[in-house]
């Protein structure tokens, strides 16, 4: 669906609570699998993506009641799902897949995971090939999917070292290194978002890491002896971004992001926009979770050096770093985000093309791009590539350029967060947020 975007420049003020964290939800419902009983899933993120995931628990005979704001989910166990379903389809979740692809190997099933045509473009054997060190037998589509996952047996532990930061295959791999008959040793490059690692260990999964980014796996020999604790999913960060940037963008703006993810993995746009020069203030709620609310208030911008450790801890909102380059006083280096080509579109190109067309002065680097600023943005027709995090970030580019915006495309909102273009028709109309 085609929409025109107009320039708004209302302050964005008030308290909103972005939907729940999409990472995090998707591990509750695939970890939910692992042991025979049930686990709650409270405040799920209710999407295409998280719902994916739970088609592929469902086809191996897990049972999903489906309330206003808490999933119930209860599994037969590993030893005890369902051998019928053989294709299972991610849609566009490549963490589905790539998490799917871990927690397959723990059957002795076969099965074949299958994506749409965006999914269908992303590397997989970043999974496949350690998984098949450990004798699981994996097969791709020249890299790609269509994938099957086959278990023909016991299967040893790995000692790997990352040549990516990925959490999504360090998770897969986690996931069957649970399901070893020895010890597994992951090595990352940097750190990335550890939900995986700290989830399974509050289910008593055996799981240590080092300082020096080295996870140890200790093989399950007893899916019973895990423990069937309920998951609180808090806001997700990812998602409450889109609205800190307007918040920092726009004059007289002070944005409150409430019950939001503060895991240390998870914020790093909210640390870089502070080194920018917006203020940052953070509340936890309390000593042991790392869940609080977050408020962004608007001061000028600065460029700034992102260097490859940062990355990870924004991956997802690289392209919003860009954006606020855009309007930064100084040149913006961003570096080490290779990652950003094989996610949904290549979104190092994608949002350079898209800046370009309204005016922004960013060149494309192979690792990333460089921004100088400040900038006027004006309107003109941008894509969104059929990526969800491309259109927001637009949506967000409009708000700030001198003349509409004409997006190709907006559906692919759904993925993470469907209720966002109602919620930014709210505040065009000059409505602060309460939540």
């Amino acid at each position: 669906m085609v929409m025109e975007l107009t320039p708004c420049r209302h302050p964005v003020e008030g308290t909103l609570r972005p939907p729940s964290d999409k990472s995090i939800t998707h591990r509750a419902i695939l970890f939910s699998a692992l042991a025979p009983g049930t686990v709650r899933v409270l405040h799920p993120l209710v999407a295409q993506d998280t719902l994916s995931s739970r088609r592929l628990v469902e086809s191996l005979g897990v049972k999903v009641e489906a309330g206003d704001d808490e999933w119930i989910l209860t599994s037969p166990g590993p030893s005890q799902w369902k051998s019928d379903t053989t294709v299972i389809d991610c849609g566009n979740s490549g963490t589905t897949m790539r998490l799917g692809m871990g927690l397959l190997a723990l059957s002795s099933s076969p099965r074949t995971l299958i994506g749409d045509a965006s999914l269908s473009k992303r590397p997989m054997e970043r999974v496949a090939r350690p998984l098949r060190q450990m004798g699981i037998d994996v097969e791709t589509s020249q890299v790609y999917a269509p994938v099957m996952v086959h278990n023909r047996g016991p299967y040893r532990g790995l000692s790997y070292s990352m040549p990516m930061a990925s959490a999504q295959v360090k998770s897969a791999l986690i996931l069957a290194a649970l399901g070893a008959t020895t010890l597994s040793e992951i090595v990352e490059p940097y750190p990335t978002r550890d939900h995986t690692e700290q989830m399974l260990k509050q289910m008593g999964a055996r799981i240590r890491m080092t300082a020096d980014h080295h996870i140890m796996v200790e093989p399950l020999q007893d899916w019973r002896t895990l423990d069937l604790v309920p998951f609180r999913v808090p806001g997700d960060p990812s998602s409450g971004a889109f609205w800190a940037a307007l918040a920092a963008l726009i004059p007289g703006s002070s944005l409150t992001l409430k019950e939001i993810s503060l895991s240390p993995r998870r914020i790093g746009f909210f640390r870089l926009l502070q080194q920018m020069g917006a203020r940052i203030d953070i509340e936890r709620e309390s000593d042991t979770e790392d869940i609080g609310h977050l408020t962004v208030t608007h001061q000028p911008l600065g460029g700034v050096t992102v260097t490859p450790e940062q990355v990870p801890d924004m991956i997802d909102e690289v392209p919003l770093v860009a954006l606020m380059a855009t309007q930064a006083f100084g040149d913006t280096v961003i570096s080490g985000a290779e990652e950003l080509r094989v996610k949904e579109t290549d979104r190092i190109q994608a949002t350079v093309t898209n800046l370009k067309q309204l005016g922004a002065h960013i060149e494309e680097r192979d690792d990333g791009m460089v921004i100088h600023g400040p900038t006027p943005l004006h309107g003109g027709s941008v894509r969104s590539f059929g990526d969800h995090r491309m259109a927001m970030m637009l949506a967000v580019a409009a708000a700030i350029a001198t003349s509409p915006v004409i997006l190709d495309d907006v559906s692919s909102v759904a993925i993470s967060y469907p209720t966002f273009f109602e919620q930014y028709q709210h505040w065009q109309q000059g409505y602060a947020f309460h939540d």
